[in-house]
């Protein structure tokens, strides 16, 4: 059964992707009809995150926010499954930086560095932009998928990417061993699903937010800067990259600072563009606990 989930998979991922972009873009406004008004996919959780978020905004303006968010969600799923059909100079096209300097500048350096990413905009194709960004050697590290055919058909379909991919879990160790070479790191740093008190906790858009640490921890260990990543969606298949350092000496940052930093960082990305953030999960499922006089 496996196997025949994954071949559909793959099949539909191909019908999908030898679409050109119009009727792309045709099929995810149906694809919007479809889980928005008829499924109601996930609408009671993105409504609690989006109205906790935004206490001033009325409802016209949630309600706006939100028919635009779950458009750009199915917008990024057809653009991920055409990703297998576009070329690196198709990508520079669509996806335009406004401040190469800063990455540049960490390569005159010769320093290797974490892209620090948020779930917006759509990191599949950042991930095949990063081979025109610098000369470092490009990676990515992913977290792998409960499904195994799932799981096995995104691997498959990042074969796409002039990427290495790492495994989460090893990717200390791997990275460590790589002290001679020069990396550029793609990591999808985002809150945590625990609500340990080891993550870093702050106040996050009005609610208290526990985040994961690793981010920090592996710049500071490796000696890699960490530099945040601002992907602006402009139109149907259009992006801006803007970057931004939040550490290029790591190890000679107080605690916390990194992650406080990038907290910081995301709230005001969301801010200018609330609907390209992904709110279809549980943001704030932990509370923190009080601690003991």
């Amino acid at each position: 059964m496996k196997k025949v989930g994954f071949l559909l998979l793959k099949a539909w991922a191909f019908m999908v992707a030898i679409n050109p972009f119009w009727l792309l873009y045709a099929k995810s406004d149906f694809y919007f009809f479809l889980i928005y008004h008829v499924l109601h996919y996930r609408r009671k959780v993105v409504r609690e995150n989006l109205l906790r978020a935004f206490p001033n905004k009325d409802v016209t303006e949630i309600n706006a926010i939100e028919k635009r968010f779950y458009h750009n969600l199915c917008d990024l799923a057809v653009e991920t499954f055409k990703l297998k059909r576009m070329t690196a100079d198709d990508i520079v096209k669509r996806v335009a930086v406004t401040n190469p300097e800063v990455v540049e500048a960490l390569c005159a350096q010769q320093k290797s560095f974490f892209y620090a990413f948020p779930h917006s905009g759509n990191w599949e194709w950042f991930g095949k932009r990063m081979q025109t960004l610098s000369g470092h050697h490009p990676m990515a590290l992913y977290k792998k998928a409960h499904n195994a055919s799932f799981d096995r058909f995104l691997l498959e379909m990042r074969t796409n990417l002039p990427v290495e991919m790492i495994e989460s879990d090893a990717a200390l160790r791997t990275l460590a061993r790589r002290s001679d070479s020069l990396d550029a790191v793609l990591i999808l740093a985002d809150q945590s699903s625990f609500g340990l008190e080891s993550d870093y906790w702050n106040v996050f858009l009005h609610q208290e937010t526990c985040w994961f640490t690793g981010l920090e921890r592996m710049s500071k260990f490796l000696d890699y800067a960490v530099v945040f990543v601002a992907m602006k969606r402009i139109g149907r298949g259009r992006y801006e990259l803007t970057f931004q350092t939040i550490a290029d000496q790591p190890k000679a940052t107080e605690k916390g600072f990194i992650m406080e930093q990038y907290s910081q960082h995301i709230e005001r990305f969301i801010h200018e563009q609330p609907d390209n953030w992904l709110w279809s999960h549980k943001r704030w499922k932990h509370k923190r606990k009080p601690v003991e006089s």
